[in-house]
């Protein structure tokens, strides 16, 4: 590690080259005027901080990193400290060498944090038409009419909805001969029923008499049946209804009121004289995707860390920074060598920032002017 002593310098006897070393002497500042320093509030509590007083010293070098970029960090610390050190700041600047010399000038400089996180969830309605024939009729179409006036004709559908609700489709389907059934249902992420819809079955061993007896289908939790709009029972009576004298076809339908203000209906059409029965339900329901994208973050800009005096390490890397938090470079101007021999800037910065602990949680906020010197290619 490289270590880099600043202080104002008058004569050329007094600059200290330490070459790959800690200097062992403190700078003395030029008329109590330290060329850097730090000042401004820990949360509610101020610092100050300058080199050359209290044993601090302003450090800076440029490596590589392993990405292929470069990485200019400034140290604020104290001297030779290795345990029990007075508190001490860095930052960190990263980019390729176009980003450094465009970072690195007067302007804003955003702060290197994670990514975001966006979270997408797609809401859909996978539907099946599921028809039978007690004859063993083939269905020849399905029509689905959708809670929003749109339509489709397959027998499975996929349909997009906006979220969370309540959604109502019909289905009607027309089987060979020309036999005609009816489903109506509604689908709702707050249904607590085993789906908002009533289904019944017609007994064909009794329909050459010319009677009708429908038993209704156990599920859900309907508080009222309702036949033929008109007639009301309860859930687990039998209806039994005679239809008119030479109907060679009868539609029988049934409506059901759900505790939640659902309604849902299903109708079978009763072919007399065959003895046969065509019906059709809806198979299926809402389906969630959860789709997370992360956006990646800026991959040049700044971090700033924060060491206090038990050595616990604070950092603005380790998540989001507040859209009214900024650092801003206020002046840029050319300085010494440091001990590699790389060019410095003397900087004037301002900033505003969140810092978070190891663990990501935020601890405190900071802010502070200054003026610190950062090491640049040649």
């Amino acid at each position: 590690m490289v270590n880099y002593r600043w202080a104002v310098v008058l004569f050329g006897s007094m600059v200290l080259a330490f070459m790959a070393c800690d200097p062992t002497e403190l700078p003395e500042p030029t008329d109590g005027d330290p060329v850097f320093r730090l000042e401004g509030n820990l949360d509610s509590t101020a610092f100050e901080l300058a080199a050359g007083v209290d044993n601090y010293f302003m450090f800076t070098e440029l490596s590589p990193t392993n990405d292929g970029n470069l990485q200019s960090l400034s140290r604020l610390e104290e001297l030779d400290c290795s345990t029990d050190c007075a508190p001490g700041w860095q930052f960190e600047f990263s980019g390729s060498i176009a980003a450094l010399d465009s970072l690195l000038g007067v302007g804003q400089v955003p702060f290197i944090q994670p990514g975001t996180i966006i979270t997408d969830t797609t809401y859909t309605l996978n539907l099946t038409a599921n028809s039978s024939h007690s004859a063993g009729a083939p269905a020849l179409s399905h029509e689905w009419a959708f809670y929003d006036g749109s339509a489709a004709g397959t027998s499975t559908v996929e349909k997009e909805i906006p979220g969370p609700g309540t959604y109502e489709v019909e289905l009607t389907t027309i089987t060979e001969g020309d036999c005609q059934s009816y489903t109506r249902k509604s689908f709702s992420f707050n249904t607590v029923q085993q789906g908002c819809e009533v289904s019944f079955t017609v007994d064909t061993t009794i329909l050459f008499d010319s009677l009708i007896v429908a038993t209704y289908d156990q599920g859900g939790a309907p508080e009222q049946l309702i036949w033929q709009d008109s007639i009301i029972s309860q859930p687990g009576s039998i209806f039994s209804f005679l239809p008119p004298q030479g109907t060679g076809q009868f539609t029988l339908c049934l409506e059901g009121l759900f505790p939640d203000g659902c309604i849902a209906a299903s109708c079978q059409t009763i072919l007399l004289q065959q003895a046969s029965v065509c019906r059709n339900r809806i198979d299926g329901g809402i389906e969630t995707e959860i789709n997370t994208v992360v956006i990646p973050g800026p991959s040049s800009g700044v971090v700033i860390r924060y060491q206090d005096e038990q050595g616990n390490l604070y950092s603005t890397a380790a998540g989001s920074q507040a859209p009214s938090f900024s650092f801003s470079i206020e002046s840029a101007g050319p300085y010494e060598n440091n001990s590699l021999g790389q060019p410095t800037l003397q900087l004037g910065i301002r900033f505003q920032c969140q810092l978070y602990d190891e663990a990501g949680a935020p601890w405190k906020t900071a802010e502070a002017t200054g003026t610190i010197a950062v090491a640049i290619p040649d």
